[in-house]
């Protein structure tokens, strides 16, 4: 992965802090196919939206555990943010299994506040958003797919804090696993005509404890 950089007038200086950190391979070839067959199965709803306030168009959705809410609608009244693993074991066993080889791999110390996956298809676009407003809020996305090709789009794409100017875009490389803060501004980009699937992730909501 390049080295993320920041101009400053005209030197360009390394980043201290990566937008996003990446987990190439994350699981055997075996696990990835339990998932993604799993992911591929009945269950999906449509109207789900980045920003349900905002967004005009919707994309697919299939919750597994945790408060179907961000913690930005928490002053609104509407649920908590809890540990949920337990409830992703009993609901989604193949996915329970994946969550623990993260917290022990590419999670250490976090705790799983929310997990469902997303799926968009030519047409259906989500808009740019935050997924938490806790500096110690974690997304982590899961790409499940065996092949993808760049004419595809499907980008993950993170913006800084004005939403001025990219800061990372994440290509969907099968079997990887993308982990930024939840307060960073980010977008899934949808996918283009010639796209034959529906781009399929996963996600992964946690909070770092340090206890």
């Amino acid at each position: 992965m390049p080295q993320d950089v920041t101009a400053t007038g005209n030197a360009v200086e390394p980043r201290v802090d990566p937008p996003v950190r990446i987990t190439e391979s994350v699981l055997d070839e075996t696990r990835r196919k339990r998932i993604f067959d799993l992911l591929s199965q009945s269950g999906w709803q449509f109207g789900w939206k980045s920003d349900p306030k905002a967004d005009l168009h919707a994309f697919w959705h299939k919750h597994f555990a945790g408060s179907i809410h961000p913690d930005h609608f928490l002053k609104e009244g509407h649920g908590r943010q809890y540990d949920c693993a337990e409830e992703l074991q009993r609901k989604a066993p193949p996915i329970h299994e994946m969550w623990e080889h993260l917290r022990g791999t590419a999670l250490v110390g976090h705790v799983l506040m929310r997990c469902y996956a997303n799926g968009h298809t030519f047409g259906s676009d989500g808009s740019v958003h935050t997924d938490s407003l806790v500096e110690h809020s974690f997304t982590s996305v899961y790409y499940p797919h065996q092949r993808w090709e760049p004419n595809w789009g499907g980008e993950t794409v993170l913006f800084d804090k004005d939403k001025s100017d990219i800061v990372a875009s994440v290509y969907p490389r099968p079997n990887r696993l993308a982990t930024f803060r939840g307060t960073i501004p980010h977008v899934a980009r949808g996918v283009s005509r010639v796209c034959p699937v529906m781009r399929i992730t996963l996600m992964f909501k946690t909070e770092l404890r340090q206890d």
